[in-house]
């Protein structure tokens, strides 16, 4: 994999960032790049940008489990594209071994609010 420019940026540590902005309730957007095509867009940005390093490492390694409905109505107001569309999972930070339980829910604003809870597994997924 492609080293990508992080290193011009200064970092945030994860707290500070939780003080500033949760960031539970946003708008995503998602794009797919290239390794190219992310490094030129990282060199676009201002040095004013700030990576977060966790750590003193810019990358994380997280698992996620998605659960769905017998008739998989989660994934299909995803890969159809609704605009109103929910996804409850767990996701894990490898690193730390934190885990959470989330809900996300998108409403008809285009507004993603995300609600999670830390979570042990409770022995069984």
């Amino acid at each position: 994999m492609t080293a990508l420019p992080l290193d011009r940026f200064r970092t945030i540590g994860l707290d500070d960032l939780v003080a500033r902005a949760e960031m539970l309730t946003r708008i995503d957007r998602k794009y797919l790049l290239t390794p190219t095509e992310a490094g030129e867009f990282l060199n676009r940005l201002t040095p004013s940008t700030e990576a977060l390093s966790i750590d003193g490492s810019l990358a994380a390694r997280y698992e996620t489990v998605y659960f769905d409905t017998s008739d998989w109505a989660s994934f299909r107001m995803s890969a159809h594209q609704r605009r109103v569309r929910m996804k409850v999972r767990t996701r894990t930070y490898v690193d730390s071994g934190v885990t959470f339980l989330e809900v996300k829910s998108r409403g008809a604003s285009g507004v993603t609010v995300k609600e999670r809870i830390p979570y042990d597994g409770g022995g069984d997924r």
